[in-house]
């Protein structure tokens, strides 16, 4: 009976042990797949320099030239515009200077009377700049007004912080490194 009772405790054991073990490998593969989602949904950080360039209108043969530089971090926006979404500074010279901004995807929002960004340059006050829509009707690019003040505080700056409302989102601040701007 000893014999009996001995086997039992035993075959028991080797079960709870056999189910135990195979918890643990069923918990490391969870762990192991939820760091491999966290690491995917990790957007990649940009190494941004100013980037130049110029294109030649066919029609006028006139040339257009660009600078260009992408903000330091993508925008962290809900569906359908989630996913990597970086902000663009743009500097183009075309029969005179304009400066806009665009995302990737989005909807940069402002309405009747609200068509203003908020930007500071370095460690300066944060400055408002209005701003107009583009003639095509795009929502995810804007038109910086007054663009002499803006690019002479640029050139002086090393960082640039842009606060825009975008819609469903709210305020969402767009940082880029912005030193070294040859205009």
């Amino acid at each position: 009976m000893k014999k009996a009772i001995l086997q039992i405790i035993a075959l028991f054991s080797a079960i709870i042990l056999f189910s135990c073990k195979r918890n643990t490998e069923l918990v490391t593969d969870v762990a192991v797949d939820t760091v491999a989602i966290a690491v995917d949904s990790i957007a990649p950080t940009v190494s941004n320099n100013w980037q130049y360039h110029q294109s030649i209108d066919k029609m006028t043969s006139k040339s257009t030239k660009f600078a260009e530089i992408i903000s330091n971090e993508s925008l962290n926006l809900e569906f359908p515009y989630d996913g990597v979404n970086y902000g663009r500074l743009t500097l183009r010279n075309k029969n005179g200077l304009n400066i806009y901004l665009s995302i990737d995807k989005g909807q940069i929002s402002g309405g009747y009377d609200n068509n203003f960004i908020t930007v500071r340059f370095d460690e300066e006050k944060p400055i408002r700049f209005s701003y107009s829509e583009p003639q095509d009707g795009s929502s995810n690019v804007i038109f910086i007004d007054n663009e002499l003040k803006f690019l002479s505080k640029l050139k002086k700056s090393k960082k640039v912080l842009i606060s825009l409302t975008l819609y469903h989102e709210g305020n969402q601040i767009l940082e880029f490194n912005t030193i070294d701007l040859k205009w």
